[in-house]
C-alpha cells in the first residue's frame, strides 16, 4: 500500500492529512511533502487519523518535519496518533509535539507500557 498528503491550507495555517502506509518506500515522499508544507505556512497541523501504519522510516519523517519546524519557526502539532504508533512514542524518547486526544474508544491507560 502507499501513502498519500492531503494538504487543506488557508494564508496561515494548513492541515496535513497522511493515510496510508507511511514506510520506508513511503517516508522520502511523505517527508517531502511535509517539509514543503512547514516551510509555507505559519502553523501546521499533521493529522494522522487514516495512517494505516508507520515503521521507523515513517517516524523519522515526522521527527525530521518537526525539527524543520522548530528551525523556521512554525508551529507544528501531530493530531489523532494511531495506537500503534502512540505504542512506538511510549519506547523512545521525543519531543514530537503530539496533541493531547485520546483513540477512539480506548482510554490512554490501556495502551500497554514498553518493557525494557
Amino acid at each position: 500500500m502507499s501513502a498519500h498528503v492531503l494538504v487543506i491550507r488557508d494564508s496561515r495555517q494548513a492541515v496535513a492529512y497522511v493515510t496510508g502506509e507511511l514506510d520506508i518506500a513511503t517516508a522520502p515522499r511523505i517527508r517531502q511533502a511535509l517539509l514543503d508544507t512547514v516551510h509555507r505556512h505559519e502553523q501546521v497541523i499533521i493529522d494522522l487519523d487514516r495512517l494505516e501504519f508507520c515503521d521507523c522510516a515513517g517516524l523519522s519523517a515526522l521527527i525530521t518535519a518537526h525539527k524543520t519546524a522548530r528551525a523556521h519557526g512554525t508551529a507544528l502539532t501531530i493530531r489523532n496518533i494511531p495506537h500503534q504508533l502512540t505504542r512506538l512514542l511510549r519506547c523512545i524518547p521525543h519531543t514530537l509535539p503530539i496533541e493531547p486526544t485520546e483513540p477512539r474508544g480506548v482510554p490512554a491507560r490501556e495502551f500497554p507500557t514498553c518493557s525494557r
